[in-house]
């Protein structure tokens, strides 16, 4: 297995402790940061309820942006609590603010540039749920060959007017570059409960240009002003929008960033459909697992639902893994989030889980407290095409109210579990307590994003 990095949350009636773990291969995991925060009646219960520490952290604490380079030789990340709704400017001294740049072996801190001054998220209140709802974009990408990472700041656009723009950090050097200017653009409600950035996402394809998504119409490319897909030079040359797959039939989609863009013209992707979800409780859009092999587009499920997503490409390139909670082979019952393998072809569908919940989940792989559970699949080894994956999910009974990282074989067999964060829970005085994962840097990556 290759790097991992992952913050864990803990809290307690005494305060609010996160640390940055790494774990190299099957080697123990090791400490990099752990800041211990003796905070007043903190709110244990609701960050518990979420079971989503990939949302949770950033929300409420110090640590957001993740990344790792490409030979898991470093890890690179972001420190600030000035977007805390927890206690801003309260959790970290001024020194430890920063992006910072770490050996996998925990040794050679070192800070690398200003934290960014654009959140990792978006927050939107919730009436239904009565709540605050929290979307984390993507983690800080690293260059292919690890020389630099690509994130989102504030920087100068037309006329001067500060908004969203696109840099790249030198890991060496701490040189940040801008390499968009961009005018403001607001944040654009996408379905029911979520907000889209204006301009947000980027990465680093393999060809070691940059992708990032917006609603803006730059040079024109995009009059009609939805969320498109564009690409440009890692010095910014080049930008031009990345056309939509178009279906066969005309039929309408609209592409959502779920997709596994990998810097060739080989990919799987997440397309939405036309026409009502058969799981409209929990959603307004049909998903559907498309490839497309360079010149056809293929579509590779049909379940009509709206949270059939995340599709990873195996390493052969051969079969895509991603999660839904369908039950096309009924072997799912209740409508849990289950990961599912299909070949490019759209034969040879397999469920390779069998996570079970004992009431129907309503909600599927979007449910956030049980019954179900989600899973976020991170990436595939590409030298033995485990999958490493997030989950809310409780195969082994040692995690009925959390959230944990799990590894499966791309045939369904060696599930194994990660770590062991306790997720909600009561302890000895009777206190509500949690302690959750997330957010989650993993080297290699293939077929993420």
């Amino acid at each position: 297995m290759g790097t991992l990095a992952w913050v864990t949350s803990t809290c307690t009636a005494r305060g609010y402790e996160q640390k940055l773990q790494i774990r190299r291969g099957n080697c123990d995991p090791v400490t990099v940061l752990d800041f211990p925060e003796p905070l007043p009646a903190p709110p244990c219960n609701l960050i518990g309820n979420t079971r989503f520490g990939f949302t949770s952290a950033p929300v409420t604490g110090a640590f957001h942006r993740l990344g790792v380079t490409p030979d898991g030789r470093r890890v690179v990340f972001e420190v600030t609590d000035d977007f805390s709704l927890l206690a801003p400017d309260r959790l970290v001294t001024p020194n430890d603010e920063g992006i910072f740049v770490v050996h996998a072996d925990g040794r050679g801190r070192r800070r690398i540039g200003p934290a960014s001054r654009d959140a990792s998220f978006s927050v939107l209140r919730d009436v239904t749920a009565g709540g605050y709802r929290a979307f984390v974009y993507t983690p800080l990408s690293v260059r292919p060959k690890g020389a630099s990472v690509v994130l989102t700041d504030l920087g100068p656009g037309p006329g001067g007017k500060e908004a969203i723009q696109i840099f790249t950090l030198d890991i060496a050097s701490g040189k940040r570059t801008q390499l968009t200017h961009l005018p403001f653009e607001p944040d654009h409600p996408v379905g029911r409960v979520s907000l889209q950035k204006g301009t947000c996402c980027p990465v680093f394809l393999n060809d070691g240009r940059i992708s990032f998504l917006s609603f803006i119409d730059i040079d024109g490319l995009n009059p009609e002003r939805h969320q498109v897909e564009f690409v440009m030079n890692p010095d910014g040359s080049g930008l031009e929008r990345v056309p939509p797959p178009v279906a066969a039939g005309g039929a309408q989609v609209l592409p959502i960033f779920e997709t596994t863009r990998a810097g060739s013209r080989r990919r799987a992707t997440v397309l939405a459909l036309p026409g009502v979800p058969v799981n409209a409780e929990a959603g307004t859009t049909i998903s559907e697992i498309f490839f497309f092999d360079g010149k056809a587009l293929l579509q590779l499920t049909n379940f009509r639902r709206t949270d059939t997503t995340t599709p990873n490409l195996t390493p052969d390139g051969k079969r895509v893994i991603f999660a839904s909670s369908a039950d096309p082979l009924h072997k799912n019952p209740t409508g849990t989030c289950q990961l599912f393998s299909i070949g490019t072809a759209a034969t040879g569908l397999r469920q390779l889980t069998r996570f079970s919940s004992p009431e129907h989940s309503a909600l599927g792989c979007l449910q956030i407290t049980p019954p179900g559970c989600r899973i976020l699949p991170y990436g595939l080894e590409p030298s033995t095409g485990t999958l490493v994956f997030y989950s809310t999910c409780d195969p082994f009974g040692t995690n009925p109210y959390g959230d944990q990282l799990f590894t499966i074989s791309s045939n369904g067999t060696h599930l194994r579990q990660l770590t062991r964060a306790r997720g909600l829970f009561t302890d000895a005085g009777g206190s509500v307590s949690a302690e959750n994962i997330g957010p989650i840097g993993h080297s290699p990556i293939v077929g993420q994003y």
